[in-house]
């Protein structure tokens, strides 16, 4: 027997059931996208030394030395959105389909990352300058950013441990429970790096950095024997 349209009432041709059935493809498809162009915008930091700032250093390679900064504030940032992506790449592959308030708090995910080459901006501008309050400022904006930037993955976890039917099955609410705890790591330990940030702001971008490379290390997530940890960067 032939199934019938919609229209007839009956069971929808397989095509439209298969994209029916994709419920985070776009959620997934617009945060690659939002993500992709936080990461490159980064690079914009990333300046040619003038031919007078050249002459003044010395040499070209003392002019791009001067420029440290840019490239360590560059290096933290790459990599937390990196981790970020890799991360949410493997969240979504646990998600069976996404209601009204997991969409708002995967935007406010997105809203960090993508204001996220701002502080990079300053970070790279006023770490290293010899106004200290100005270098104390941009690491902690950095760091706040940082905390704001981790919390949705708290908060996207406690919902999941409310509505489990959210997750693919055979996930379930203890599971949530479990990734809540670990997804509480990040934001506390961006807070322990604000008030170094203040004192010392050049440590503040080292830590950045250690904290960045740590989750690299261990951005596979946790399986279903609980055998890795998922970064909650």
């Amino acid at each position: 027997m032939t199934p019938q349209s919609d229209a007839d009432g009956g069971a929808a041709p397989p095509a439209e059931q298969e994209i029916r059935l994709s419920a985070t493809g776009r959620v997934e498809a617009f945060s690659d996208g939002v993500m992709a162009i936080a990461i490159t915008l980064l690079v914009l930091d990333l300046k040619v030394p003038t031919p007078a700032e050249t002459t003044t250093a010395g040499s070209l390679v003392a002019a791009l030395t001067d420029r440290w900064p840019s490239y360590a504030a560059y290096l933290a940032a790459f990599l937390t959105i990196g981790i970020i992506w890799l991360n949410h790449r493997a969240f979504v592959d646990r998600i069976r389909r996404f209601d009204g308030t997991l969409h708002w708090l995967n935007l406010l995910l997105l809203l960090g990352v993508a204001t996220l080459p701002f502080p990079t901006s300053l970070l790279a501008a006023y770490v290293a300058d010899t106004n200290t309050t100005a270098a104390s400022t941009a690491a902690v904006i950095y760091g706040l950013l940082s905390v704001g930037t981790a919390l949705p993955w708290g908060f996207m976890w406690r919902h999941l441990a409310r509505h489990p039917e959210l997750l693919e099955p055979p996930l379930d609410a203890e599971y949530a429970r479990k990734e809540l705890r670990r997804a509480v790591i990040g934001p506390l330990v961006y807070a322990v790096a604000v008030p170094l940030a203040w004192f010392l702001p050049l440590g503040a971008l080292a830590f950045y950095i250690a904290i960045a490379v740590l989750y690299a290390v261990t951005n596979q997530g946790s399986t279903l024997g609980d055998t890795t940890v998922e970064a909650a960067i």
